[in-house]
């Protein structure tokens, strides 16, 4: 589909009530837009993920605890109905997915009504092919959210960017696995109305085929507002995705499970040919085509693929017009690709269960039922708790006062709970080993010491054949007390090689360190890998300096905002491969790229950014916001965002370059990361440059710190760039005086 220009303006308010954006016009015809509709109601022109807060890779609520009970860890991606973050539940430990559904959600009190009712329904659901609702409830601003299953992998709509149409077994297979999920729905009545493949999740691929899990059951039917939104003339929202829509839903008629094979017959068609049922050049258009054209056959559009006759005949029957021309029910149409799978000589629809080291990080049903049975019995044992939690804290508080001069050169088992960690001293290095833990699960060594406020470095070593990751946890104030979170966690290194981390920004009192070994980000979920006792070092010491990097600010949620009036040191972190998505993982590393930002009284001012390299070794660099925006475009997906090619970086090699930035309102934001040929902890300097008062400060402050290296060359070229780019009298006053 085409996508509308990214030329709008737009003024956010935010997340609190009332209306979440004014000013926000469709590009292709203008009309102005109330909320955050994924397609224009006058034009029908694609908008979804280009609102104002789908420009992020972290999300307006990264870090927060919602509800308090789910911690969000990172943000996996974003739809028009809502965003999906990585949480995690901070009394049982495991891991979930969290649905906020967009803001204006909140705006509609019989929608909370209605919302409660579907939530209750689809905790019903348990196919192992459905993804699993555990909890529901509401933000303080009044948002709507969905605690549901986790699920690593990747959905169907990124195989088919990524490589294309699927081969006629294996969309057989997932088809089959999708119906069985929509058979017990729809036998409680509940009709998915969104099925399209960025709903459908491969959780793995290996002998056993494709585990497929249908996500976002009747989320659409959350957000209908019977009144507003039950026909595509006039609407305020469409309900549903264009190239899977069923005509009765592009009516608005009354759905029945009917429209859901319409709908899985569309996204079939699209796994074999590799292309939509209808094509045509707005999303109205093809709306057009699904209530008034004829459906093609399947082996005549993809005539090359020798599609066979069984699988042929299914597509077109479930892409009949009438619902009564469909198959009857799910089942029925299980059955037909059943027997096509017969004839292709495919294997039975058995497969392989999830991984065990896996399963036991992820939240159950049965993790929800057992832990809410654990906290009706808490409740009643509420003071004697309290009690408990104060010694608990008296005793971590004790063994760091009286002890801080004393700490231990060796980890001290037990130490896999908080407390029970060995107690270290910064800047004196502590050994621990890493072995398999008895009851089969990864081992896990904690340890803690006291740190003043500022700059850190916190470094590992690695073991043979073995992935350690290290975790960085501090205490947070909260309106209970204080709570225990993550600041920072490290996989950047793969199997044998040691973890560190340059410039992390630690708040005054007890750091806890927690060192695991587990499966690198980058391998296939495995195991915990048994090995005798083999000994590792940790060590955390203070850094000098007052202007330097501030880790974690590895997203753009998390950016450095910087002062124009000095000159900031970064440090290089480890370069990662990842595969998939060299560009861009959502599951990077924290400290493999650096963002930092500025902001300006002007939005109209011209801002760029100097960047120094490391002696040896080349950088990265990228104008943020460009970045973000080509990030955002390529995951609301449409033709022209698969083909458009990546930013490219500048390469900043053996000299300094300049990089003009992109506006973003008042800010401006710039990203670095290490080349292939830079050693992690390599040291950079950055200045950024504007055209407002003293907006050249930096460059001066940098000049002061290449001096101070001994680096005249490079300062030199520095402040050339920045004077002939400025036009400054001052910078070149500077430069004659040190000729």
């Amino acid at each position: 589909m085409p996508r509308p220009s990214q030329s709008r303006r737009v003024e956010p308010i935010g997340y609190g009530r009332g209306p979440i954006v004014t000013g926000l016009h469709c590009a292709s015809c203008g009309k102005h837009l109330a909320g955050e509709p994924n397609f224009c109601p006058a034009c029908g022109d694609d908008l979804r993920g280009l609102s104002p807060t789908s420009q992020t890779l972290s999300g307006p609520h990264s870090g927060k605890v919602v509800d308090g009970r789910y911690q969000i860890l990172e943000k996996l991606g974003e739809g028009g109905m809502g965003s999906v973050y990585k949480v995690e539940h901070v009394r049982m430990g495991k891991v979930l997915a969290l649905k906020v559904l967009r803001p204006d959600s909140a705006l509609d009190k019989s929608l909370k009504k209605r919302f409660s009712q579907e939530a209750r329904a689809l905790a019903r659901l348990s196919h192992q092919n459905t993804v699993q609702v555990f909890d529901h409830g509401e933000l303080d601003d009044g948002s709507l959210y969905i605690a549901m299953e986790y699920l690593p992998g990747r959905d169907l709509s990124f195989h088919l960017r990524a490589h294309g149409a699927l081969s006629e077994e294996r969309a057989v297979t997932i088809g089959t696995q999708v119906l069985s999920s929509l058979v017990e729905a729809h036998s409680l009545g509940i009709v998915h109305r969104d099925l399209k493949p960025a709903n459908i999740m491969l959780v793995r691929r290996n002998e056993g085929g494709d585990l497929v899990k249908l996500l976002d059951f009747g989320i659409a039917k959350m957000l209908e507002n019977n009144e507003s939104r039950k026909s595509i003339t006039g609407v305020t929202d469409f309900l549903g995705t264009p190239a899977y829509m069923s005509p009765e839903q592009a009516r608005g008629d009354e759905l029945d499970a009917r429209s859901d094979l319409y709908s899985l017959g569309a996204v079939l068609f699209e796994l074999v040919t590799g292309r939509e049922v209808f094509v045509a050049p707005t999303p109205m258009s093809v709306v057009t085509m699904h209530l008034t054209a004829p459906p093609p056959h399947a082996s005549h559009v993809a005539s090359d693929k020798a599609i066979s006759p069984g699988l042929d005949q299914v597509l077109y029957k479930a892409l009949q017009k009438d619902p009564d021309d469909r198959y009857r029910d799910a089942d029925a149409m299980r059955a037909a690709l059943e027997k096509v799978r017969r004839e292709l000589g495919a294997q039975g629809s058995d497969f392989t269960p999830m991984p065990e080291a896996l399963a036991a990080s992820m939240a159950r049903r049965e993790d929800f039922e057992g832990f809410e049975r654990r906290l009706r019995l808490r409740r009643s044992l509420a003071p004697v708790a309290a009690l408990l939690v104060l010694a608990a804290s008296g005793a971590a508080a004790w063994r760091l006062l009286t002890h801080g001069g004393s700490a231990a050169t060796s980890e001290r088992e037990p130490n896999d709970q908080l407390e029970q960690a060995s107690l270290m001293k910064l800047g004196q290095p502590i050994s621990g080993a890493i072995g398999a833990a008895a009851s089969g699960a990864n081992d896990r060594d904690l340890f803690v010491l006291d740190v003043p406020e500022g700059p850190l470095r916190v470094s590992l070593t690695g073991v043979e054949d073995l992935n350690l990751t290290l975790e960085l946890l501090q205490l947070e104030p909260e309106a209970d007390g204080q709570k225990l979170r993550r600041r920072l966690f490290l996989d950047d290194e793969a199997v044998g090689a040691g973890e560190r981390v340059d410039a992390f920004f630690a708040r005054a009192g007890p750091l806890y360190l927690r060192v695991e070994e587990r499966a690198h980000f980058t391998e296939a979920p495995r195991p915990p890998r048994e090995k005798g006792l083999v000994p590792y070092s940790l060590l955390v010491e203070r850094m000098d300096g007052s202007a330097l990097e501030e880790e974690p600010n590895d997203t753009p949620g998390t950016a450095q905002s910087t002062p124009l009036t000095v000159a900031l040191t970064g440090f290089t972190g480890a370069r990662v491969e990842y595969p998939d998505a060299p560009t861009e993982p959502k599951d990077a590393p924290a400290s493999a790229r650096d963002y930092f930002e500025v902001e300006v009284a002007r939005e109209t001012d011209k801002v760029a950014v100097l960047v120094v390299p490391p002696p040896k070794g080349k950088l990265l660099v990228f104008d943020g916001v460009h970045l973000e925006g080509w990030l955002s475009r390529r995951e609301a997906g449409g033709p022209g965002a698969r083909a458009s090619p990546p930013p490219r970086p500048l390469v900043v090699e053996g000299k300094p370059a300049l990089l003009q930035l992109s506006a973003a309102g008042g800010r401006r934001r710039v990203r670095v990361q290490g080349g292939d040929d830079c050693a992690p902890g390599s040291s950079y300097h950055l200045a950024f440059l504007t055209e407002a008062p003293n907006g050249l400060a930096s460059v001066i402050d940098l000049a002061k710190t290449l001096e101070a290296e001994g680096r005249g060359p490079v300062r030199q070229r520095a402040l050339e760039l920045a004077a002939n780019e400025f036009a400054s009298a001052e910078l070149k006053a500077v430069l004659e005086r040190k000729r």
